[in-house]
């Protein structure tokens, strides 16, 4: 029987389509993945203490103002020499000068002026150290708003990064050849690895408590918290 050229064209299309979708189903279960996030979590005692100060002087006058938050300055950074520390590790941040406005009978008083100014001092984080900013400052003249911060230094923080990148893989693979012994899947080569980290944990603040008396002077509250870091890393294996 005679057989129209449309009829042909279509069976010619459905035998393509029919060819098409068995060679894509081939790929895909010749292709076929396992992807397994490996996760790490380290807990660690911050090895460096930040001294904050945070100074200001009131004056009637601007310029007083600026020149008597500079003396309250420089005495600041003679007790930090004094202390063994380096000027080099101390920096500033938060200059400012305003209006010291107050109100009274609900109208407003000019009061002068207000400079402000934060001074940071990296160190060891030692028991000692702590001892002797507390003590060297709490005889000092220079009155000021005080307190600590903790964190880990650079090279630590190095050392920590490479810890959980080799844990959080090592997790990776631990978990693929789980999941491939239960599943009686094979594990073939790593197709891609995918890493992320959330490494920037937030800086532990402790406020001082100064005795004033240098026979009591002893540190409390000064254990700060293990700093903690996360790492996650994707891996994929092509599976058989």
């Amino acid at each position: 029987m005679y057989k129209s050229a449309p009829y042909h064209a279509m069976k010619n299309s459905l035998s393509f389509l029919f060819f098409f979708l068995t060679t894509l189903a081939i790929a895909q279960h010749s292709h076929s993945e396992l992807e397994v996030t490996g996760t790490a979590r380290l807990a660690i005692a911050p090895d460096t203490g930040v001294l904050n100060m945070t100074l200001s002087q009131v004056e009637m006058q601007f310029g007083d103002a600026i020149n008597g938050l500079g003396s309250q300055t420089e005495d600041i950074k003679a007790q930090i020499r004094k202390m063994g520390f380096s000027e080099d590790d101390i920096f500033t941040d938060n200059f400012q000068v305003r209006k010291n406005i107050k109100y009274r009978n609900n109208q407003q008083i000019d009061s002068g002026y207000i400079a402000t100014q934060q001074l940071h001092l990296d160190f060891e984080n030692t028991v000692a150290n702590i001892r002797k900013i507390l003590r060297q400052f709490s005889s000092g003249a220079t009155e000021f708003d005080l307190n600590f911060s903790f964190k880990i230094s650079d090279p630590l923080k190095e050392t920590v990064q490479d810890r959980l990148i080799q844990l959080a893989t090592e997790d990776a693979f631990r978990k693929a050849g789980v999941i491939a012994k239960a599943s009686g899947t094979e594990l073939k080569k790593v197709t891609r690895i995918q890493y992320g980290n959330s490494y920037n944990a937030p800086i532990r603040t402790e406020r001082a408590m100064m005795s004033l008396e240098a026979d009591a002077m002893k540190v409390d509250g000064f254990t700060p918290s293990d700093l903690v870091y996360n790492a996650t890393i994707q891996v994929v294996w092509a599976i058989e």
